[in-house]
């Protein structure tokens, strides 16, 4: 995995449909859309105003989406938005795509130690290490296998994460 997948971008200042700014104070919407191609960018950022959001789909159903308040510029930004990295987390999970399998874990990582995830059980098999995990109040159990990080990726993915939620360093 390359440093340069997972990049998303900032939050965009205008809308990606009508191109009208969207001003402090607004109700604005994210949505992660897959890319054609997985290999460079596998998710493309757009933002738009509450106005275009349904008319989104003509850019493609997007893989994850949230609804946010556009932060007055003396506003302090949000660290981690808690809910917005479960939901991801979810779909992650759903998808259980294999060239995804690094950013399932670390993701899964972080909520843990945000008492978001919780670990209902550890075991090995064919496939290496596996969690059993859930996400309250959510009852199903899913299953996480634990990849083989290095220092070096595991750096990236942090930096990844931290664009995806635009949270300016990394987390």
């Amino acid at each position: 995995m390359t440093s340069s997948a997972w990049r998303t971008g900032h939050r965009g200042g205008t809308c990606a449909s009508c191109e009208v700014p969207l001003e402090p104070g607004a109700t604005a919407i994210s949505a992660l859309f897959e890319s054609a191609s997985r290999d460079d960018e596998p998710f493309a950022r757009h933002d738009f105003c509450a106005a275009c959001f349904d008319g989104a789909v003509d850019v493609g159903s997007p893989f994850s989406w949230w609804r946010y308040e556009v932060a007055r510029p003396d506003e302090k930004k949000a660290a981690f938005d808690l809910d917005i990295a479960r939901e991801f987390l979810l779909r992650l999970l759903q998808e259980a795509a294999p060239d995804r399998a690094s950013l399932r874990y670390l993701l899964a990582l972080l909520l843990m130690r945000k008492r978001i995830v919780r670990v209902t059980e550890q075991f090995v098999d064919e496939r290496g290490e596996v969690m059993s995990v859930r996400l309250p109040p959510d009852e199903a159990i899913h299953e996480l296998v634990c990849p083989a990080i290095d220092e070096a990726e595991a750096a990236a993915l942090r930096d990844q994460i931290g664009r995806l939620f635009d949270l300016g360093d990394g987390s």
